[in-house]
């Protein structure tokens, strides 16, 4: 009875360390207003054979026309999707040796957790061409010990454009959006 309840327990403890609220750490800015023709081309780019960089692209690209956009091949707007997969151990610092600034901190890994957390991160820009302008940018990341950067992507695409279209502001806005899922 005592054997079976500690391995109850046990088998708890393991799974808690894989299931649980995710946080999609997100940052946005609109540097000028939306411009009227909402007409957007991708970035001329290296060809890549990234299924998750074509994947990113593709949901990126479905929700600026959900969103009013079309894409074009004489579009104003110029569009820059990044991806990254790293581990989420490893700090990222930029600067020189005099002035080091702490861009993303080293996460610690939970207790009991079975596999070491990786930061799955995507960002959007947009450019105005003909103004020469950055129009908005809008990142978002999230650790995942178990979840793939794929199951990742439509949350990430959702609340890296979630401030796309709003107030102007001088600095970028930084909130945390919480869900359930595989960590």
């Amino acid at each position: 009875m005592i054997r079976s309840l500690l391995g109850i327990i046990a088998s708890a403890m393991a799974v808690a360390g894989c299931a649980g609220p995710i946080e999609t750490r997100v940052q946005s800015q609109q540097l000028v207003p939306a411009v009227e023709q909402k007409g957007f081309a991708w970035s001329p780019i290296d060809p890549i054979a990234n299924r998750d960089t074509e994947l990113a692209r593709d949901l990126v690209g479905k929700s600026l026309v959900e969103k009013g956009y079309q894409q074009t091949p004489d579009a104003t707007i110029l569009v820059h999707v990044a991806l990254a997969d790293r581990p989420a151990n490893i700090a990222i610092d930029a600067g020189d040796d005099k002035a080091v600034q702490p861009l993303v901190p080293a996460k610690r890994q939970k207790s009991f957790q079975s596999c070491k957390d990786r930061e799955h991160r995507l960002t959007v820009s947009l450019f105005d061409q003909r103004r020469r302008q950055k129009l908005y940018s809008g990142s978002a990341a999230e650790y995942h010990c178990k979840g793939t950067i794929a199951q990742s992507l439509p949350f990430l695409v959702n609340a890296a454009l979630s401030g796309l279209d709003g107030n102007i502001s001088d600095t970028p806005v930084s909130r945390t959006r919480t869900r359930q899922g595989i960590e």
